[in-house]
């Protein structure tokens, strides 16, 4: 099972060891901090600290106060900085491979289009499925704008010179 990396994937897919590494990536912090800024049970994030430990994502230590007992806490290990940085590479490298997918695709369709092969609205059909289909690799991450360049739809209308494309 280790040597699945599927099953690796799996490990940091979990949307609280996802949220768990994303803090562990600003600094050391402890279990009892994670669970607060977290808004998750204890119990729950050492549960998950566990499974990122044994799978060698996080390190561990103690912290000895001057005053009071020691203090377990966590880091993202050198490994699991490395294997972070790699999957954000990969994601951008896969993200912008689809995003030339769907300009290839759409070219075509509008070259069909150009060519009378296609009428408007079995043009318009299938761009909005190119669009659905493509679309989360079409919008930028957390702020909702299109990195396609552009908005949506854009309706062909007659001009002067045949069909073009205007605003939807």
């Amino acid at each position: 099972m280790a040597d699945d990396p599927l099953a690796l994937l799996e490990v940091v897919s979990s949307p609280s060891r996802q949220r768990i590494l994303a803090l562990l990536q600003k600094g050391i912090d402890h279990p009892e901090e994670l669970a607060k800024k977290l808004k998750l049970r204890r119990q729950s994030i050492d549960k998950q600290l566990i499974e990122l430990y044994r799978w060698g994502f996080v390190d561990r230590s103690a912290i000895l106060p001057t005053d009071g007992r020691p203090r377990i806490v966590y880091r993202l290990s050198e490994r699991g900085r490395e294997f972070l940085g790699r999957a954000e590479t990969l994601v951008n490298e896969y993200r912008e491979g689809v995003r030339q997918d769907f300009q290839r695709s759409l070219k075509f369709l509008e070259d069909k289009l150009a060519a009378g092969e296609l009428d408007e609205d079995a043009y318009l059909k299938r761009r909005r499925e190119l669009e659905a289909r493509y679309d989360r690799f079409l919008t930028e991450s957390g702020n909702g704008t299109r990195a396609d360049g552009h908005g949506g739809i854009r309706t062909p209308v007659r001009g002067s010179e045949g069909l073009q494309s205007g605003p939807g």
